[in-house]
């Protein structure tokens, strides 16, 4: 007979938790292939049509000089994918309120924050993923990297840092809001200025005063610069911390969110 270790509060190990709900995400994920190849995908589609609808912005004043689009562009869609993809993680923090497993999780005896970190990790994998098909389509496109291995490993850990930021932002809206397709829209909402005020497709320096003045605390234009930097091997260990402490910033705010109601509400029924 097989031993479930327990804890002596009577749950199962933290560990065994939140991998048995990983797998849960992963196995969703996979059962709903067209989504996947979509998700997948759409980066790469992404790529292409940018690369040349916009390349003439390659030839306009504040571009760095000596780099081709497709060098500038794909460090921007790797960060810009990534804040798409987690729209994912709202919708299906909305679509387990609307089945009920929401509910179902809240009654068993587990921390109420592993199904997010799960959706979380479920994120980074496909983050990963989305990271080497694009990295496949940049260079049958031209794309070259111009950094060392340091700066391919400092990149991989600057974009799945960004993931758990962008998986925990729109998680919280999933569940604040509860409904598949109001999420998508919101979700909307939130993903077009963090990806368009930033220096994604054109510098920062072209842009209105007010729109440089955000550009300062969008985590998406600090991991965009970061990437940048390691591909073209000029980044500094600043440019990896700033892109690190904002996302890790974004994601910190919104996880004390839910930490914050718990306890108002604590406070408002005494």
């Amino acid at each position: 007979m097989t031993t479930i270790r327990t804890t002596t509060t009577g749950r199962f190990p933290i560990g065994d938790q939140l991998a048995a709900l990983t797998v849960r995400n992963l196995r969703t994920s996979a059962r709903v292939p067209q989504l996947l190849m979509f998700s997948l995908t759409m980066p790469m589609a992404m790529l292409v049509l940018f690369s040349q609808v916009f390349r003439s912005v390659a030839a306009g004043p504040g571009f760095p000089p000596g780099v081709s689009y497709i060098v500038f562009l794909t460090p921007a869609m790797l960060a810009v994918s990534t804040v798409m993809a987690g729209t994912n993680a709202g919708v299906s923090a909305a679509i387990d309120h609307t089945n009920g497993l929401h509910d179902r999780f809240a009654a068993l005896p587990m921390r109420a924050a592993l199904p997010g970190v799960a959706r979380t990790i479920n994120e980074a994998v496909f983050t990963l993923a989305r990271a080497a098909l694009l990295g496949i389509a940049a260079v049958a496109l031209g794309f070259e990297f111009y950094g060392t291995a340091l700066d391919a490993a400092a990149a991989v850990v600057v974009l799945v840092v960004l993931a758990g930021a962008m998986s925990a932002l729109f998680g919280l809206i999933g569940d604040r809001l509860r409904r598949p397709d109001v999420v998508q829209f919101a979700g909307m909402m939130v993903m077009m200025p963090l990806m368009f005020i930033s220096s994604a497709f054109a510098p920062i320096e072209t842009m209105p005063g007010w729109m440089q003045a955000m550009a300062t605390v969008n985590p998406v234009a600090h991991a965009t610069d970061a990437l940048r930097g390691h591909v073209l091997g000029t980044a500094t260990i600043g440019d990896t911390a700033a892109a690190l402490v904002a996302a890790i910033g974004l994601w910190a705010v919104v996880t004390a969110v839910p930490i914050l109601t718990r306890l108002v509400r604590s406070a408002n029924a005494r």
